[in-house]
Protein backbone atom coordinates (compact mmCIF):
# COMPACT_ATOMS: atom_id res chain seq x y z
CA UNK A 1 0.00 0.00 0.00
CA UNK A 2 1.55 3.44 -1.04
CA UNK A 3 0.33 5.34 1.71
CA UNK A 4 0.13 6.35 4.97
CA UNK A 5 -2.96 7.73 7.06
CA UNK A 6 -3.36 10.04 9.66
CA UNK A 7 -6.02 11.23 11.69
CA UNK A 8 -5.99 14.70 13.26
CA UNK A 9 -8.83 16.27 15.22
CA UNK A 10 -9.83 18.16 12.35
CA UNK A 11 -8.59 15.93 9.09
CA UNK A 12 -7.26 13.63 7.55
CA UNK A 13 -3.51 13.64 5.78
CA UNK A 14 -2.10 11.19 3.59
CA UNK A 15 1.21 10.66 2.94
CA UNK A 16 1.92 9.06 -0.51
CA UNK A 17 4.88 7.71 -2.10
CA UNK A 18 6.37 5.78 -4.89
CA UNK A 19 4.14 4.80 -7.40
CA UNK A 20 0.76 5.92 -7.23
CA UNK A 21 -2.57 4.53 -9.05
CA UNK A 22 -6.33 5.85 -9.06
CA UNK A 23 -7.40 3.34 -7.29
CA UNK A 24 -4.68 3.56 -4.47
CA UNK A 25 -6.26 6.97 -3.72
CA UNK A 26 -9.69 5.34 -4.03
CA UNK A 27 -8.84 3.09 -1.74
CA UNK A 28 -7.98 5.78 0.56
CA UNK A 29 -10.98 7.69 0.33
CA UNK A 30 -13.27 4.86 0.51
CA UNK A 31 -11.58 4.14 4.10
CA UNK A 32 -12.15 7.92 4.96
CA UNK A 33 -15.76 7.94 4.24
CA UNK A 34 -16.17 4.64 5.93
CA UNK A 35 -14.76 6.45 9.22
CA UNK A 36 -17.30 7.96 11.57
CA UNK A 37 -14.73 10.75 12.07
CA UNK A 38 -15.12 11.80 8.46
CA UNK A 39 -18.11 13.37 9.39
CA UNK A 40 -16.91 16.24 11.52
CA UNK A 41 -13.63 16.37 9.37
CA UNK A 42 -12.88 19.71 7.37
CA UNK A 43 -9.89 19.15 5.52
CA UNK A 44 -8.08 16.26 3.57
CA UNK A 45 -4.14 16.63 3.20
CA UNK A 46 -2.53 14.67 0.20
CA UNK A 47 0.94 14.79 0.40
CA UNK A 48 2.63 13.20 -2.54
CA UNK A 49 6.09 14.82 -2.33
CA UNK A 50 7.64 11.29 -2.33
CA UNK A 51 5.29 10.21 -5.18
CA UNK A 52 7.43 9.00 -8.39
CA UNK A 53 4.67 8.65 -10.96
CA UNK A 54 0.81 9.45 -10.00
CA UNK A 55 -1.01 7.41 -12.65
CA UNK A 56 -4.76 9.55 -11.94
CA UNK A 57 -6.25 9.82 -15.49
CA UNK A 58 -8.78 11.95 -16.67
CA UNK A 59 -11.48 9.43 -16.12
CA UNK A 60 -10.35 8.56 -12.84
CA UNK A 61 -10.08 12.25 -11.61
CA UNK A 62 -13.91 12.92 -12.90
CA UNK A 63 -14.85 9.68 -10.75
CA UNK A 64 -13.04 10.72 -8.05
CA UNK A 65 -14.21 14.19 -8.14
CA UNK A 66 -18.32 12.93 -8.49
CA UNK A 67 -17.55 11.10 -5.52
CA UNK A 68 -16.26 13.88 -3.26
CA UNK A 69 -18.64 16.45 -4.48
CA UNK A 70 -21.66 13.49 -3.67
CA UNK A 71 -20.30 13.20 0.08
CA UNK A 72 -19.60 17.62 -0.21
CA UNK A 73 -23.87 17.67 0.14
CA UNK A 74 -23.17 16.13 3.61
CA UNK A 75 -20.21 17.49 4.71
CA UNK A 76 -20.02 21.31 3.10
CA UNK A 77 -17.01 22.79 4.20
CA UNK A 78 -13.80 20.20 3.35
CA UNK A 79 -10.65 22.01 2.01
CA UNK A 80 -8.14 19.44 0.23
CA UNK A 81 -4.62 20.51 0.04
CA UNK A 82 -2.38 18.55 -1.80
CA UNK A 83 1.63 18.87 -1.06
CA UNK A 84 3.49 18.65 -4.49
CA UNK A 85 7.43 19.23 -5.11
CA UNK A 86 6.97 20.78 -8.27
CA UNK A 87 4.66 21.16 -10.84
CA UNK A 88 4.68 17.41 -12.41
CA UNK A 89 1.75 16.64 -11.21
CA UNK A 90 -0.69 19.72 -12.27
CA UNK A 91 -1.73 17.65 -15.43
CA UNK A 92 -2.74 14.51 -13.35
CA UNK A 93 -5.03 16.90 -10.89
CA UNK A 94 -6.16 19.50 -13.30
CA UNK A 95 -9.54 18.28 -14.00
CA UNK A 96 -9.99 17.11 -10.26
CA UNK A 97 -9.12 20.46 -8.97
CA UNK A 98 -11.72 22.19 -11.47
CA UNK A 99 -14.81 19.90 -10.68
CA UNK A 100 -14.23 19.68 -6.67
CA UNK A 101 -14.12 23.52 -6.63
CA UNK A 102 -17.15 23.70 -8.37
CA UNK A 103 -18.87 21.94 -5.45
CA UNK A 104 -19.03 23.69 -1.78
CA UNK A 105 -15.30 21.45 -0.81
CA UNK A 106 -12.45 23.79 -2.01
CA UNK A 107 -8.94 22.34 -3.99
CA UNK A 108 -5.61 23.77 -4.00
CA UNK A 109 -1.97 22.71 -4.31
CA UNK A 110 1.14 23.70 -2.06
CA UNK A 111 4.72 23.12 -1.82
CA UNK A 112 5.33 23.55 1.55
CA UNK A 113 3.31 21.61 4.89
CA UNK A 114 2.93 23.93 6.93
CA UNK A 115 1.14 26.41 4.00
CA UNK A 116 -1.49 23.71 3.35
CA UNK A 117 -1.82 23.04 6.49
CA UNK A 118 -2.41 27.08 7.69
CA UNK A 119 -4.94 26.60 4.57
CA UNK A 120 -6.90 23.66 5.67
CA UNK A 121 -7.31 24.96 9.33
CA UNK A 122 -8.52 28.04 8.06
CA UNK A 123 -5.84 30.20 10.25
CA UNK A 124 -6.09 33.73 9.90
CA UNK A 125 -9.99 33.84 8.25
CA UNK A 126 -13.51 35.13 8.63
CA UNK A 127 -15.02 32.16 8.98
CA UNK A 128 -18.15 34.06 7.27
CA UNK A 129 -15.78 33.92 3.97
CA UNK A 130 -16.14 30.39 3.49
CA UNK A 131 -19.49 30.67 3.92
CA UNK A 132 -20.73 33.27 1.67
CA UNK A 133 -18.16 31.18 -0.81
CA UNK A 134 -20.31 28.61 -0.04
CA UNK A 135 -23.75 30.39 -0.82
CA UNK A 136 -22.48 31.59 -3.72
CA UNK A 137 -22.39 27.95 -5.56
CA UNK A 138 -25.74 27.44 -4.52
CA UNK A 139 -26.83 30.52 -7.43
Amino acid sequence: MPYHTHWTEHGVEWRYFGHVTAAETRRADTEFYGDARADAAIYQIVDLREVEELDFPPGDQKLTAAIDGAASVSTPAVRVAFIVPDGRFDEALKIYLDLINRTSWSARTFTEPEAARSWCERRGEDPAMERRRRLSLDR
